[in-house]
């Protein structure tokens, strides 16, 4: 509530399918209700940790004006990806074309196509602007956490958050939380690898043991 993000938009630009997270109306205003913001930004945090526990890459897009520095800042904390300034049709559905002149060559072939990747989840903190890339990861079954103000139909994506898009600090607090979940399932990833090396490492220790104790 400190960063406004109960302050929805005007009833006039009412988007009916907001109607579960609306609390109600004072002078024209859409107030928004922050316990349902809790819940889904809860479960947003627990979609952002698993792909990041997975090993999964996670996009960030945020364009507006007052936007650009928290999407980056939000993306580098969780070594994460950016889209800061524009999107540019077919990134997704035409990605060798528009990504592929910035793929490094490889070095052992350097005639080879280059590889290019998409996310494994996108995180759009201004959905309103991006009807293009939401398409495209549509078309590539690729789920999206988004901030859905009260204009904004949440079933276009699939891991709303009702809350209002409008609010610079509203919009980094929220970037921030996401991105300090995507950074405990990096963390929980690391510890899963050192502890599968080390039982790694005992396994081969315990077999050379035993491969000596017959020789012996």
């Amino acid at each position: 509530m400190a960063v406004g993000l109960h302050l929805g938009h005007s009833t006039k630009l009412w988007e009916p399918a907001t109607l579960p997270f609306i609390f109600g109306t004072r002078e024209g205003i859409s107030i928004i209700n922050l316990e349902q913001t809790l819940v889904y930004l809860r479960r947003a945090c627990n979609v952002t940790r698993e792909v990041a526990l997975r090993g999964g890459s996670i996009l960030f897009i945020g364009t507006r004006p007052g936007f650009q520095d928290i999407t980056i800042e939000a993306a580098r904390a969780c070594e994460g990806y950016h889209v800061s300034s524009k999107w540019i049709p077919g990134t997704l559905t035409n990605r060798l074309q528009v990504l592929g002149r910035h793929a490094p060559p490889d070095a052992e072939d350097p005639g080879r196509i280059p590889v290019t990747y998409k996310p494994d989840l996108i995180i759009l903190l201004n959905p309103l602007e991006h009807k293009i890339a939401i398409n495209e990861a549509q078309l590539h079954n690729i789920p999206m956490i988004a901030i859905t103000d009260t204009d904004y139909d949440p079933r276009h994506v699939s891991y709303p958050i009702p809350a209002n898009d409008d609010s610079v600090r509203g919009v980094e607090l929220i970037a921030k939380v996401l991105s300090a979940a995507a950074k405990e399932g990096l963390h929980r990833r690391k510890l899963l690898f050192n502890q599968r090396e080390k039982e790694e490492r005992l396994f081969r220790k315990q077999s050379i043991k035993v491969e000596e104790e017959k020789i012996e």
